[in-house]
């Protein structure tokens, strides 16, 4: 946007019009805003995760209805953690001369299965909103 105005007075109100003109010019080039979408993870299905049955459920049944984790982790000898995680959303950025604003917004979802021994011992699912973020 860019607007430019003329006074039609003194020159010496000119030159003072003209510099406050830049300075404007100057306040609307360094404003800025920017958006991004993003994704984190790999979506999976979620229609399965009622049929996980706690001292039941094989590693084998869980990488058949799911696919791969996002990760995995060794707790010990016995014991190994699947994770399943998905996020996505949109991150805003408006810059200002002197500040920013940053907003983010998305969903997330999240199966975190223990498995002992090759059998699901515990597991926790959360699908919703994801955290949503603001810096002023």
């Amino acid at each position: 946007m860019l607007m430019l105005v003329y006074f039609n007075s003194s020159y010496k109100e000119k030159g003072t019009t003209m510099k406050y003109g830049i300075l404007i010019l100057c306040a609307l080039l360094l404003t800025a805003c920017a958006t991004a979408n993003y994704t984190t993870g790999s979506d999976f299905k979620t229609d399965k995760v009622d049929q996980i049955e706690k001292g039941v459920t094989t590693k084998k049944q869980v990488a058949n209805w799911f696919g791969e984790p996002y990760s995995k982790t060794v707790i010990n000898g016995n014991q190994v953690k699947w994770l399943y995680f998905y996020s996505q959303g949109t991150s805003k950025a408006q810059s200002y001369v002197f500040t920013m604003k940053v907003q983010t917004e998305g969903t997330q979802k999240t199966l975190d299965i223990l498995f002992d021994d090759g059998i699901v011992s515990n597991y926790t699912f959360t699908n919703g909103a994801a955290p949503q973020m603001s810096i002023n």
